[in-house]
C-alpha cells in the first residue's frame, strides 16, 4: 500500500492522501500516476510512502515532482522515516514571535486566524517579516520566526509550534496533545508580556496587553501630565513625544513634574528611602522613578501629604494631526504612603509681581531621645527651568527640641527658577520657621502667617510725615517710602527775590541756605496736612468756630430779648 502527502521546499507535508492499494505486477514494478498537485504552487514535490510487505505502517520512500508518476521497481529500500499522519479537529489561532540566538525574544504577534479544520492540517504563509534594527530600536536582527497555537480546547493559552526561517512557508500537523506537554524539552507556553520595557525603550514602541489585544501607549504628539499628591492638584506639565523619546525621558518628566526629590544636595543630611514593606521584595524604597518587573514605578517621598495619585485621567496626548488621546496607563498603589506629615499652600510674587504658587510639605522624618526631626519639600508648578520640567524647589530639616521648641533649619531658602520669563530669576527667599513647633497633637497643621512680598498695585494716596518723609499708600495694602522733602533756613528770609505763585529764589542779601531734614540745625518741622502759612490745627479750629457761632447765636437771642423788654417798658408809659 501506498500513500502520498504534498511537500513545500522546506519539507513541510500536506495531509497525506489515503491509502492506495498496488499489485506487483509481472515486471516486478508498481506505477503510481496522476499523483496530487498543488494549484498554488506552494508544493511542488510529493513524497512517496509506503508500507513493507503484508505490513500497515507507512514509511518513506521518494520524492517526485507533483502532478506527475512514479514508479516502484523495489530497488529503492524504504526508510526508516515513518509516515506523520496526524491531522487537527477545531477552531484554531496562531501568533508569532521573532527570535535570535542568545537574545530576548519579541512580544506576539496579532492574531493570526481563527482557521477551522476537520481531519486535516492548517497551512500558514506570508508571515509578517522581523523588523529591521537600526542601532537605537533596542532589539536584534532576528533570524527566526517561532509559530504559537492554541488548543482545541482551550483558546487563551498559546503553545510553541515550530520555529521556521523568515519567509518560509508552514504547514500545521502537530497534534494538541503533542504541544501542550510542557515536560517535553522544547514545548512552552507563548510570553504574552514579551520582552519588558528598559531605558531605552522607544516610548512609541511601549504596548499595554488587554488579553491578547496589545495597544500602544504613547503616540507622537504632546503629553499632558495632571497629577495629584496629597490630595492636591500639581498643576500640568507637558512632554514632547517625538520618534527618538525613551523610556528613560518619560520617567524623568513624571519624577520631575511630581516633585520628587531624590538628589541628594546635603550630603550631612540624605533623604532617606523608605522602609519596602511590599510582598516578595526586600530593600529600601528609595525615592524616583524606576522600571520594576516591565512596569513604571514611582516612589514618593516619605509623609502621608506626599503620595502620588495618578489616574487614567492624569494623561492626555494631543497627536500632530489634533487627535486627542488618552494614554492606557492605570496605576495602582503597592504600598500606601506613612508619616504624620502637614502642608501648607501660598502665594510669592517675583520681581514683575507675577503670582507664583507655593506648596510646603513637612514630614516626620526621625525620632530620638533628644530630639524630633521634620523634613520639608516645596514644591512650585511655576518653577521655569531651561531644560527639564522639575517643580522641586527646596527641602530641608527641622529640629525640635524635647519641649517641641524649635531649634534650627538645616536650609530655609526656597529658589524658584524664572526661565523665559524677564523677571529676577532665580525668585529666592527664605522662611522663619521660629514660630513652628514640634508639639503632639492629632493632627499636624503648617500655615504661613506673613509675608513681604505682594502683588502689583497703583498709588492710592500718601501721607507726609513729621521727619518729612513721603510714604505712598497702594491698593495693594503696601505702604512704601516715595521720597523725603527737604527744608531750607536763610539768616535773612527778606532778602529772598518773589517769583510768584508761592516761589521765591536766592537773592543777594539772603544768605547761604542751611539745608536738611525737617526739625535739623532748627530748620523747622512739616504737619502733614496743615495749610500753608498756617500754624493753627485745623481741627480744633473748626471745634472754636462752631461754639463761637454757637454761643453768638446765644447773644444774639439774650439782646433780642432785652429789646422786646425795653419796648414794653416804653408802651406801657405811653
Amino acid at each position: 500500500q501506498y500513500r502520498v502527502a504534498l511537500v513545500d521546499s522546506s519539507g513541510n507535508e500536506s495531509t497525506p492522501s489515503s491509502a492506495i492499494s498496488a499489485t506487483v505486477g509481472a515486471t516486478g514494478e508498481v506505477d503510481l500516476s496522476n499523483l496530487p498537485t498543488d494549484a498554488s504552487g506552494n508544493y511542488p514535490d510529493v513524497n512517496v510512502y509506503r508500507t513493507g510487505p503484508n505490513g500497515s505502517d507507512f514509511f518513506y520512500l521518494a520524492t517526485v515532482a507533483a502532478g506527475g508518476g512514479f514508479t516502484d521497481d523495489g530497488t529503492t529500500p524504504l526508510t526508516a522515516t515513518p509516515l506523520n499522519d496526524t491531522t487537527l479537529t477545531g477552531n484554531y489561532t496562531y501568533m508569532v514571535t521573532y527570535h535570535k540566538g542568545g537574545e530576548v525574544e519579541s512580544r506576539p504577534s496579532a492574531l493570526i486566524g481563527p482557521q477551522n479544520v476537520s481531519s486535516g492540517r492548517i497551512t500558514l504563509n506570508n508571515f509578517p517579516v522581523p523588523p529591521v534594527p537600526t542601532g537605537t530600536d533596542g532589539f536584534p536582527a532576528y533570524d527566526e520566526v517561532r509559530i504559537y497555537r492554541n488548543l482545541a480546547g482551550d483558546q487563551n493559552n498559546f503553545y510553541l509550534v515550530d520555529t521556521i526561517a523568515p519567509g518560509d512557508m508552514f504547514t500545521d500537523s502537530r497534534s494538541d496533545a503533542e504541544i501542550a506537554d510542557l515536560d517535553v524539552p522544547g514545548n512552552k507556553l507563548i510570553d504574552l508580556e514579551g520582552p519588558t520595557i528598559n531605558s531605552a525603550t522607544l516610548l512609541t514602541d511601549v504596548l499595554k496587553r488587554d488579553g491578547l489585544t496589545f495597544q500602544n501607549v504613547f503616540e507622537i504628539g504632546t503629553l499632558t501630565y495632571s497629577g495629584r499628591k496629597g490630595g492636591r492638584a500639581l498643576g500640568s506639565k507637558e512632554l514632547e513625544i517625538t520618534a527618538t523619546s525613551t523610556v528613560q525621558d518619560f520617567i524623568d518628566f513624571i519624577e520631575e513634574s511630581s516633585g520628587i526629590q531624590s538628589l541628594q544636595l546635603d550630603s550631612q543630611n540624605p533623604i532617606l528611602p523608605s522602609e519596602n514593606n511590599i510582598p516578595n521584595e526586600s530593600g529600601d524604597l528609595v525615592p524616583g522613578g524606576y522600571i520594576q518587573d516591565g512596569s513604571f514605578r514611582f516612589v514618593s517621598n516619605t509623609g502621608e501629604l506626599n503620595a502620588l495619585d495618578i489616574d487614567l485621567s492624569a494623561f492626555r496626548i494631543e497627536t500632530n494631526n489634533g487627535e486627542i488621546l488618552s494614554p492606557n496607563l492605570g496605576f495602582g498603589v503597592l504600598q500606601e504612603a506613612e508619616g504624620q506629615s502637614a502642608a501648607s499652600d501660598f502665594i510669592v510674587y517675583d520681581s514683575l509681581g507675577v503670582p507664583i504658587n507655593v506648596r510646603v510639605t513637612a514630614a516626620l522624618e526621625q525620632r530620638t531621645d533628644e530630639e524630633t526631626i521634620y523634613r520639608w519639600y516645596a514644591d512650585s508648578p511655576e518653577n521655569s527651568l531651561q531644560d527639564g520640567t522639575s517643580i522641586a524647589v527646596g527641602t530641608g530639616l527641622l529640629k525640635f527640641d524635647g519641649n517641641g521648641n524649635f531649634v534650627n533649619a538645616t536650609n530655609s531658602r526656597i529658589a524658584i527658577n524664572r526661565s523665559g520669563i524677564p523677571s529676577v530669576s532665580p525668585l529666592q527667599f527664605e522662611m522663619d520657621f521660629n514660630l513652628v513647633s514640634g508639639l503632639a497633637t492629632q493632627d499636624a497643621t503648617l500655615a504661613a502667617t506673613r509675608q513681604d512680598g505682594s502683588e502689583p498695585g497703583v498709588l492710592n494716596s500718601f501721607v507726609i510725615g513729621e521727619d518729612g518723609t513721603i510714604r505712598g499708600v497702594f491698593s495693594n495694602g503696601v505702604t512704601r517710602d516715595l521720597g523725603q522733602l527737604q527744608l531750607a533756613r536763610f539768616a535773612n528770609p527778606v532778602g529772598l527775590e518773589a517769583r510768584g505763585l508761592n516761589m521765591f529764589a536766592k537773592g543777594i542779601n539772603c544768605g547761604l541756605p542751611v539745608q536738611g531734614r525737617p526739625g535739623e540745625n532748627g530748620i523747622g518741622s512739616v504737619i502733614g496736612g496743615a495749610l500753608e502759612l498756617s500754624n493753627s490745627d485745623i481741627g480744633h479750629d473748626l471745634v472754636e468756630l462752631v461754639l463761637a457761632s454757637t454761643q453768638y447765636r446765644g447773644n444774639s437771642r439774650v439782646i433780642t430779648t432785652s429789646q422786646q423788654l425795653l419796648d414794653e417798658l416804653l408802651n406801657l408809659r405811653r
